[in-house]
């Protein structure tokens, strides 16, 4: 990235800067919740330098052909901490908040680019992921919810996850006639088998610790597959040699490469420049898969901001330079300058990262921070009387008491139907909140004993 800030935008950069740690302050602050009228005045001052840098650009945000400077990476670090706000303050449905699942995906796709050939129905989360993404900008475009700035910086990076998505998806579909014409489809089992295989690599790369020996059941279903082919070439059932021995060729010669890799990795030959990445990695990892298991309870979703500017961090350690031998494009560098081998265990690694960190980013509900408490302890409950709903019915009174108990103490919370944060404030999520509270309501009318005492009275 070019490092030369044009005099007109060094202003703009310091302002941007000030913003972005006013965020990264609110971000660091656990003893209150995030509030709207925190986030607002930040956005709206983030919306107007964006409209001076405009100005700076002859009128252009982002000129055709611009290359990203300092600003422009500044400018991008605030949209997403602003958007990572959004979901924190649970306004889901809204474009802010949709910034920062566009950037995951796009980290998400420029992984996928690197490892080839895929299934379709790979791509179909992210297809979805994608439609809802584009549902919300439109709404929000044809309604002019946001300045003509912040919407181009907004559908600029949607754009590029368009283009990668197609390119990626134009990839299988070239694929697909040389594997699904008639003459071929003996090779699509080929074909599952092999992404099967790379599928359990990169599972034992993600792991803290793996052995050359888990590697070895792979390299076997490898080799088997290997064994299928005649002097090099995958045969059909008439003794032919059918077209697309090059698609299959190519995936089985890289996933050899990769099981190469990963013992590799296990080996004291393994580069201390990469060993140093990977235990980064793995650390970054195992954070986010703690997270996996508590952000219901712990997240806040600015948290991920860190992990994102880590994997960002170790993806710039790699070679950009457009002058470098080819060899060494898009790889780790040693301290000689050198692309040394085992590069694949880092790649794996990185993929599962930002996959973690777009799962927990498209989890978000939209319920405000401050209403997650509540919305928390509803939903447990409800689990709790479904439970008791599969178990058996009906309860007694006594049996059925501390579930009312604690709605009952959830239901005084509200101040004229709605909750109500610290400050007197309606935060988002009521909806949610009210409807996950009648659904508790309604289990507990199911599971009451019938009031047997009126039948006897009736029958007297």
């Amino acid at each position: 990235m070019p490092s030369h800030v044009p005099p007109a935008e060094l202003p703009i950069l310091e302002q941007l800067l000030s913003v972005k740690n006013r965020l990264n302050a609110l971000k660091r602050d656990r003893s209150s919740y995030l509030k709207t009228q925190d986030i607002l005045p930040l956005q709206d001052e983030t919306e107007e330098l964006m409209e001076k840098l405009a100005a700076a650009r002859n009128g252009e945000l982002l000129p055709e052909g611009h290359a990203a400077i300092r600003t422009d990476q500044v400018l991008d670090e605030v949209c997403q901490l602003l958007s990572l706000s959004y979901l924190s303050l649970g306004k889901t449905r809204e474009t802010p908040a949709v910034y920062s699942q566009v950037v995951a995906i796009k980290q998400c796709f420029d992984r996928l680019e690197e490892f080839g050939i895929y299934a379709e129905e790979f791509l179909e989360p992210y297809e979805k992921k994608l439609k809802e993404i584009e549902q919300i900008i439109a709404v929000d475009s044809r309604d002019h919810v946001l300045p003509k700035s912040a919407m181009i910086i907004v559908t600029s990076k949607f754009n590029q996850c368009k283009r990668i998505y197609q390119k990626l998806l134009d990839t299988i579909h070239e694929v697909s006639p040389e594997l699904l014409s008639q003459d071929t489809l003996i090779f699509i089992p080929v074909r599952n088998q092999l992404l099967r295989v790379r599928r359990h690599l990169v599972s034992i790369a993600c792991r803290r610790t793996f052995l050359a020996s888990d590697i070895l059941s792979a390299q076997r279903e490898l080799h088997d597959i290997d064994q299928r082919r005649v002097d090099g070439k995958f045969l059909g059932e008439d003794g032919s040699i059918p077209p697309g021995q090059a698609v299959l060729c190519d995936l089985l010669e890289q996933i050899y490469a990769y099981a190469y890799d990963l013992i590799l990795a296990t080996s004291t030959e393994f580069p201390p420049a990469l060993q140093t990445i990977r235990e980064r990695l793995v650390e970054i990892k195992t954070q986010l898969e703690r997270l996996e298991l508590t952000h219901k309870w712990t997240l806040r979703q600015t948290d991920l901001f860190t992990y994102q500017h880590q994997l960002h961090d170790i993806v710039s350690m790699r070679c950009s330079d457009e002058d470098a031998d080819a060899s060494k494009q898009g790889k780790f560098l040693d301290e000689n300058g050198e692309a040394p081998e085992g590069q694949t265990v880092l790649l794996f690694l990185l993929q599962k990262c930002y996959r973690m960190i777009l799962i927990l980013l498209s989890e978000s509900l939209p319920v405000s921070e401050a209403l997650t408490p509540i919305y928390n302890q509803l939903t447990t409950v409800k689990q709790c009387l479904m439970a008791v709903k599969n178990t058996g019915a009906p309860c007694s009174p006594e049996e059925l008491y501390p579930y009312q108990m604690k709605l009952t103490s959830i239901d005084n919370l509200r101040k004229d139907g709605k909750f109500h944060d610290d400050e007197g404030n309606v935060p988002e999520g009521q909806a949610l909140c009210v409807s996950v509270l009648e659904e508790c309501y309604s289990l507990l009318e199911e599971l009451r004993l019938p009031d047997t005492s009126s039948e006897e009275e009736r029958e007297n």
